[in-house]
């Protein structure tokens, strides 16, 4: 095994191996305390969850053996663990690892340690030599342009909303019109960086740059064709991230619609175009997504019990039940079934959308989303239930965004609204 590691080194820099007797060993691991011949100290740890027996398993090796312990919880596993690897830290620095290897390998490795220093070798420096080659071996040579092209393709194949897609296309190109022609695993923070500040935005604009790049280089690892992500240097600070979340919860209560603006809207609705009224009332009070999930509704997925939005128009492509509807809502998805003959799927929506909230006036994006979660969570503080009718994977960050943006009697207001009054 351990011999494989420095098979790319030339035959004149090792001659052949014999076997070497017992003797006292030199230290081995030079000043690299962070690997056991090639695998990271931390890997050499690890915990593995074993739900059948509701335990958490602490695994490490020694004298060539896999050896458990079991905890209860995962943080007794982790103190544990962390304790066994400062442990084993203090150990590399004195070669015993050495000692945690079977007699053969024991053998091989003090020979090979032997032999390098014969030849001015450190063992590392092979061991960084081999690991370099493998890593330029598995990446694929790829320009930052054809990246871009790729990671477009594969984006607009998971379904990302059409909002988020022309965003993450306009930055990509317009970074790859700079470096299109440069190894897409060579770009470095500084390149990215130099590009932002060139485009001389607010911070929260920036912010929404890095966080597109940042997308394009996960990407690019997940697919094997870059090591590291160079965005991850470049993102602001925590002061910076801080200031700008808190100027976006304070945008938060400009976005949501009064309860003035829903009853003029859905009043105007009603009268003018009524096979549309669907439309405003599942995104104001089911909360759906206004550019896929409230268009793509089939009108027998809608229920005075509950609503399915089915997976494929679910922005996280998993199905989802809204229970329970307000009783408001029970109203209006009656009202609609008896006045409008097929209310879902729209026609021409985009159009008659337009016309209707003009009757509004100033239009925040994503208003009837916001709307909803601000009212849905002012009226009933749970935070968990919001979430889910809304499809959001984060509670706490919900509640966050979402806390004061309205009062509770602006809520009581807002769930009144109903055909008859």
């Amino acid at each position: 095994m351990i011999l494989g590691v420095f098979s790319c080194l030339t035959p004149a820099c090792f001659p052949p191996l014999t076997t070497v007797t017992s003797r006292p060993l030199k230290p081995l691991l030079g000043s690299d305390p962070r690997y056991i011949y090639g695998t990271l100290v931390a890997q050499a740890v690890f915990i593995r969850h074993r739900k059948e027996r509701s335990v958490y398993q602490l695994c490490w090796m020694e004298q060539g053996r896999e050896r458990t312990r079991s905890f209860n919880t995962r943080q007794e596993a982790e103190q544990e663990k962390q304790h066994r690897l400062e442990l084993m830290a203090e150990g590399y620095a004195q070669s015993e690892p050495f000692d945690l290897l079977p007699p053969h390998e024991k053998r091989d490795l003090y020979a090979l340690h032997e032999r390098a220093g014969i030849n001015g070798y450190e063992l590392w420096d092979a061991v960084r030599q081999h690991e370099k080659a493998l890593g330029q071996d598995r990446m694929q040579a790829i320009t930052l342009r054809e990246a871009v092209e790729r990671c477009l393709v594969d984006k607009q194949g998971e379904g990302i909303t059409p909002r988020s897609l022309q965003s993450l296309r306009s930055v990509l190109l317009r970074f790859a019109g700079l470096h299109g022609a440069s190894q897409f695993a060579d770009i470095t923070h500084a390149e990215v960086s130099a590009f932002v500040d060139g485009m001389n935005v607010g911070l929260r604009t920036r912010l929404g740059y890095l966080t597109d790049l940042r997308t394009l280089f996960s990407w690019g690892i997940q697919k094997g064709i870059a090591e590291s992500n160079p965005v991850v240097a470049a993102m602001p600070g925590r002061a910076t991230r801080r200031k700008i979340m808190l100027a976006k919860r304070e945008r938060r209560k400009e976005q949501v619609l009064s309860v003035e603006d829903c009853r003029a809207l859905l009043g105007w609705v009603r009268e003018h175009d009524t096979g549309l009224l669907a439309y405003p009332v599942l995104c104001l009070f089911a909360g759906l997504r206004p550019e896929r999930e409230a268009p793509g509704m089939d009108w027998a997925d809608v229920t005075p019990a509950h609503i399915t939005v089915d997976a494929s128009i679910a922005k996280d492509g998993e199905t989802r039940i809204i229970e329970p509807l307000a009783p408001n809502l029970v109203e209006w998805i009656k009202f609609i079934s008896s006045n409008c003959p097929s209310p879902l799927p729209l026609g021409n929506l985009k159009r008659r959308w337009e016309r209707a909230r003009e009757v509004v006036g100033h239009w925040p994006h994503d208003a009837m989303r916001h709307s909803y979660a601000s009212y849905h969570f002012a009226m009933y503080r749970d935070a968990g239930l919001t979430a889910k009718n809304l499809g959001h994977p984060n509670p706490t960050l919900l509640r966050k965004d979402y806390n004061n943006a309205v009062t509770r009697e602006q809520a009581k207001g807002f769930w009144s609204i109903a055909p008859g009054g």
